[in-house]
């Protein structure tokens, strides 16, 4: 007689005890499922909007004169060289800094003051293409700014000056295209002139020169505060500054939810594995004759161990699959309302097989005593139950 058959013949005629331990195990493996999917669905949705917002670090010049402000942050003032930074010295050693293949995007800025249609105005210099890579979110009218005498504008800044995309604007006595108006944003942005960097800097007298750089980092992977400590130590005429302090803070609110929940997931597995050695081992009480039986026929002890581990191996690849069939549905009614975000949780065959895996492992681990003491059962004492 086959161990298999007597396995799945023993689990048949025992369908409600190994239905106990089937939950058990759903219970355990569909938790870890559940709060996995979860954090990590968290982790990834909080790190693309961590990307949406753009820069999570900014570089100054190291000064005590703050009279300007860009993006709610006072920048140097506009006298002497201690308000600009060196362009091309600042930005190749941020882009060669220790913790540089963190590093996503690095957009210099240069403010300046000219004169456009007939008034001081602020107007930012920028290298269009890092500038709209750092601000996906940017939504605007007209095509993208590219060339040196292309003008991007703010919300506000077109209305007051009543123009639009293809419209001439004079600024420091030079004509330049108006390219493209920016939707309204609600913040600063909506009232500046934003220019090519090399054009702001020639109209300024203020070659090489920039005001900031602003650094985007690859969330999911950036030491932030390194980078910026790398950046404070290669740059010591700046000053670099981790912003966007409110995502970092829910970030760190879900690494503590991942810590509580892998402490959850520890207790349910536990408690999961309890109730399997405790079923198995009333199975077991249970079988005390028909081990007897076996053991009287010839079957060693290891041949007792493989029939009990052969059950639980059985029960363990049911309650796998249906733990994570659970742990997956359950996520995906619950993670909206942990995360209070839209979460998109996907099935995953590479967490399902390792669901199955760890039920298997849970299983037999926990039947390894019941199994043992089957073994160990007197033939001739279990004989007398007959």
């Amino acid at each position: 007689m086959r161990v298999d058959s007597i396995a799945l013949s023993s689990i048949r005629r025992r369908k409600w005890k190994m239905a106990f331990i089937v939950m058990g195990i759903v219970l355990a493996v569909g938790t870890v499922v559940a709060l996995y999917s979860t954090t990590t669905t968290m982790q990834v949705e909080l790190a693309d909007r961590f990307d949406e917002i753009g820069a999570n670090i900014m570089v100054v010049p190291k000064t005590d004169d703050l009279v300007l402000s860009y993006g709610g942050l006072t920048i140097s003032g506009a006298g002497g060289d201690k308000a600009y930074l060196e362009y091309e010295d600042s930005v190749i050693k941020i882009n060669n800094i220790k913790n540089a293949p963190s590093i996503a995007t690095v957009a210099p800025k240069l403010l300046a003051s000219l004169t456009v249609a007939d008034r001081e105005t602020v107007v930012v210099g920028v290298d269009f293409p890092f500038e709209l890579r750092l601000k996906p979110w940017w939504s605007f009218d007209g095509n993208r700014p590219r060339g040196v005498d292309h003008v991007l504008l703010g919300a506000d800044v077109a209305n007051l000056l009543d123009l639009k995309p293809g419209d001439d604007i004079i600024v420091a006595e030079e004509t330049f295209q108006v390219t493209a108006v920016l939707a309204p944003l609600g913040n600063e942005e909506d009232g500046l002139i934003f220019m090519q960097l090399l054009t702001v800097q020639r109209l300024s007298g203020l070659e090489d020169k920039v005001s900031l750089i602003e650094v985007a980092a690859y969330c999911t992977t950036c030491p932030i505060e390194e980078i910026v400590e790398d950046i404070n130590h290669d740059l010591p005429a700046a000053v670099a500054t981790a912003i966007s302090e409110a995502v970092k803070a829910r970030y760190e609110v879900i690494d503590s939810f991942a810590r509580f929940a892998a402490a959850v997931a520890a207790v349910v597995v536990l408690i999961g594995s309890l109730v399997v050695t405790i079923t198995m081992m009333s199975s077991v009480n249970e079988r005390t004759r028909e081990i007897g039986i076996f053991r009287s026929i010839g079957f060693r002890k290891s041949a007792i161990i493989e029939i009990v581990l052969t059950e639980a191996l059985i029960l363990g690849v049911m309650g796998g699959v249906l733990g994570y069939i659970v742990g997956i549905l359950g996520a995906k009614w619950l993670a909206p309302t942990m995360a209070e975000m839209e979460l998109a949780i996907q099935w995953n065959l590479m967490v399902g097989g390792l669901a199955v895996v760890g039920a298997i492992v849970l299983g037999i681990a926990a039947s390894a005593y019941p199994a043992l003491k089957a073994a160990n059962l007197d033939p001739v004492e279990a004989l007398r139950h007959i």
